[in-house]
């Protein structure tokens, strides 16, 4: 009778281990190295090398919500103290911003903002031409594999993803993989999310379709993007100095 008790204890113990995450909330910290291709100098001078934020991913349902998380309000790391600001657009929601993704219709929705304007960008999500690799490694306790890709902007980027999270999540556009993205390394260091904690649940009402603003394509976002700030930099950055 207890070679049996002992048995059925270790068979549960092994079913919980590999029980897979199917909804959830993972929080990413994103840092970004600003200095990194910068060639003016004035510029830089103006601008904290490195931004530190935290980024939160809702999945369930086949559908995962990328959007920033709302922190407390601390003095803007970007105001250069003599009444300008720097802007430094790297991609993603940003503040205020929202990334949806339906992973069976393929349909993607991006909710952002332009100076005083809300739009929702109408896209699909693009296949990225992942490589897997048999590195491993674990992180916050799930098992990870790697991956790589080069972008078509020509940058290189390392994921690390887990399979105990079934779904081809991850933050902002690193998607497509056999499991959740738990970890992004961008050019060496130049823009590295880390996930630092895993909810095993969703908040319901940050699942809902972005309905805030005016609907238009990415082309069609772009064309205004250019008009106001100019052209972006070879790797997507677009910097623009306010004020004096």
């Amino acid at each position: 009778m207890k070679k049996y008790f002992v048995t059925a204890t270790i068979l549960l113990c092994t079913l919980a281990a590999t029980a897979q995450i199917k909804e959830g909330t993972i929080i990413y910290e994103r840092k970004a190295d600003f200095h990194r291709r910068m060639q003016d100098e004035q510029v830089k001078a103006m601008v904290p090398q490195f931004r530190t934020d935290k980024q939160q991913l809702f999945f369930k349902d086949n559908i995962s919500v990328y959007k920033a998380v709302e922190e407390d309000e601390a003095p803007d790391p970007f105001d250069d103290g003599r009444g300008g600001t720097v802007m430094i657009k790297i991609g993603g929601p940003g503040e205020g911003g929202v990334l949806y993704k339906n992973f069976t219709t393929q349909q993607f929705f991006e909710q952002t903002s332009l100076g005083d304007k809300d739009y929702i960008i109408d896209d699909t999500i693009k296949a990225l031409a992942w490589k897997l690799a048999d590195e491993t490694k674990t992180i916050l306790g799930h098992a990870c594999k790697k991956a790589t890709l080069k972008t078509q902007m020509g940058n290189d980027v390392v994921a690390w993803y887990t399979e105990d999270i079934p779904l081809p999540i991850g933050p902002e556009s690193f998607t497509g993989l056999p499991g959740a993205v738990l970890m992004i390394d961008v050019n060496n260091g130049e823009i590295v999310f880390t996930a630092i904690e895993i909810k095993k649940d969703a908040d319901d009402k940050e699942m809902k379709t972005p309905n805030t603003g005016k609907h238009l394509t990415r082309a069609d976002f772009e064309k205004k993007m250019d008009e106001l700030f100019g052209p972006p930099t070879p790797d997507g950055k677009r910097i623009v100095q306010f004020g004096n």
